[in-house]
């Protein structure tokens, strides 16, 4: 059993292991690491990955650090400037892409934002260590320093960790961690959810080697936060319904009408679910609702014991009888609606009630699905 915290600890020490080698790919030399900044690309990741928190500790930890093995930075006024500085580079980061993770050009906003307060943080900091210290901090040495000779690093930093974020993303981690940093798992919700932990721990005490739970239920209900409550709790894969959305060029009359034909279900049982049954890895293309198309990246999940396969549909009787365990979320109408005009805006409300409200409700009533599933009730 793994939590996320212990999760992000260990990620946290691997990137300031990370950040104390990365400056010796630049001999150590300062005004080649004042280039090309090495190590505020594992802080600023850790602030993506991890959370802000994380970030900040991270980014303050590091350069003291560093100067106190190795001499480099020189303590004062360098490493503690930076120290500061990395620090807000880790928080910023963190708290800006989990506020807008879902959002086009996430990444780079998080970035540029965490940049600039990143720099205003140092050149105060320096102000103040530089007056202490009797020496003159002026405008022009905080543009030479924080910009200027700054500018290879800053490059670097706008290709390559955009890069990462999206690959780690795509892989799961970044999905992971931000979405169950947002969780509040309140003592209600934590009862809630008892019923489905102790099917799971009768599943695990099981001689089968490979275990499938799907998650199904009513918009709204708490799928998805009882999906990520399981991969905080257990070593899973976890599977969105959400990325399987029909394309455009599948939405055909007979398509739309077909009851349960909502999903793209032919291409889920393809690239997951006979992966899955035969313990393979799985490689999967996902569907962006933004920009209506299939993403180009391709998500990679290596095999494990338990797979977690979340979202309405994820029942679907093309499928066939592969589920050890099925659940079903339920929900009574008032509150439903409460909560996606909560989340979805009034707009949004609309659709669901005229659409895809009744599109489930009939999957839900042809299937039987809540009649062969536990059944979780909203609180």
């Amino acid at each position: 059993m793994r939590t996320n915290r212990t999760n992000k600890l260990v990620l946290s020490a691997l990137f300031i292991a990370i950040g104390i080698i990365l400056p010796f790919v630049t001999l150590q030399i300062p005004s080649i690491g004042n280039m090309l900044l090495p190590m505020h690309i594992p802080v600023i990741l850790c602030g993506f990955i991890c959370g802000g928190p994380y970030g900040l500790i991270v980014g303050f930890i590091l350069p003291l650090l560093r100067s106190i093995l190795f001499g480099m930075p020189p303590l004062m006024p360098t490493a503690v400037s930076m120290s500061f500085e990395l620090a807000t580079y880790g928080l910023i980061s963190g708290i800006i892409y989990q506020r807008i993770a879902g959002k086009r050009f996430a990444a780079y906003i998080s970035l540029i934002g965490a940049m600039i307060a990143g720099r205003i943080v140092w050149g105060a900091v320096s102000f103040g260590l530089y007056t202490l210290l009797g020496n003159i901090f002026t405008w022009k040495i905080f543009a030479m320093q924080a910009v200027i000779n700054a500018i290879p690093g800053i490059i670097i930093q706008l290709v390559l960790i955009p890069l990462l974020v999206s690959s780690l993303k795509h892989a799961g981690v970044i999905r992971h961690l931000s979405k169950n940093e947002k969780l509040d798992m309140k003592a209600a919700c934590a009862n809630r959810f008892e019923p489905v932990l102790t099917e799971v721990n009768n599943l695990l005490k099981s001689n089968k080697d490979n275990l499938m739970i799907a998650i199904d239920g009513k918009c709204a209900s708490g799928k998805t936060t009882l999906a990520y409550y399981l991969q905080s709790v257990y070593d899973c894969n976890l599977f969105h319904m959400d990325d399987f959305f029909l394309r455009e060029e599948q939405k055909t009359e007979s398509r739309i009408n077909e009851i349960g034909g909502n999903v793209d279900y032919e291409r889920f049982k393809t690239e997951v679910i006979n992966k899955l049954l035969k313990k393979q890895d799985v490689e999967y293309t996902k569907y962006s609702c933004d920009n209506k198309s299939i993403e180009k990246s391709v998500a990679i999940m290596k095999h494990k014991h338990l797979n977690i396969i979340e979202g309405s549909y994820s029942q679907h009787p093309y499928f066939g009888n592969i589920y050890d365990l099925k659940i079903f979320m339920d929900i009574d109408d008032n509150s439903q609606i409460d909560n996606i005009r909560k989340r979805n805006g009034e707009e949004k409300l609309k659709r669901f009630i005229s659409e895809w409200i009744p599109k489930e409700n009939a999957y839900f009533n042809k299937f039987a699905i809540k009649e062969e599933s536990v059944i979780i009730k909203w609180q």
